[in-house]
């Protein structure tokens, strides 16, 4: 930093013209922008959720949840709602709803697996999170007049399910690991 005087002579500062600040004084002010700026340069800590599960639903779930068309039909909301029939539920649902996305026809050939990842109690019911991981061709037997089908992937995919007593939601979350 520089300044001039009246007759326009251009002066830097030098270590002696800045005033003498105590260390204690110089300690508080360092230590005020540490903490202050702590928030701003740190990562999330080991315990928390990451940023997908973070976000929860407050208010019971609403909405329709997309059905896939095929030899599967969707599964009954659950009778007497628990942490259980919650699981079980979630599971049902988007494994057939997988399954009848990645079916062909008859001659389907698939690979499947589902996997639930959690389930969290909410005061209108459950949040159920579910991995699935599937595949499927089509394969006709020799002499058939059926032709071979293209494969289709279902590469992994975790959905949120958010069951209420007569509510139901989904919503698309943050990959886990493949079902294997």
């Amino acid at each position: 930093m520089s300044w001039r005087d009246r007759n326009g002579t251009r002066h830097l500062l030098s270590v002696g013209a800045i005033p003498a600040v105590s260390s204690r004084i110089a300690r508080t002010v360092v230590l005020s922008f540490v903490v202050l700026a702590a928030g701003c340069f740190g990562g999330p800590s080991p315990e928390s959720a990451p940023p997908s599960e973070a976000a929860t639903t407050v208010a019971s779930p609403t909405g329709t949840v997309e059905f896939h068309d095929g030899p599967k039909d969707p599964p009954d909301q659950p009778a007497t709602l628990n942490e259980s029939s919650a699981r079980e539920f979630v599971y049902e649902n988007q494994y057939r709803s997988v399954y009848n996305g990645l079916w062909q026809g008859e001659h389907t050939e698939m690979t499947l697996d589902c996997r639930i990842d959690n389930v969290t109690e909410r005061s209108w019911g459950y949040d159920v999170v579910i991995t699935c991981t599937g595949s499927s061709t089509t394969d006709p037997p020799a002499g058939s007049t059926a032709t071979d089908g293209p494969i289709s992937d279902y590469f992994t995919q975790s959905y949120r399910y958010s069951v209420g007593a007569d509510a139901l939601a989904r919503e698309t979350v943050e990959n886990r690991d493949a079902v294997s």
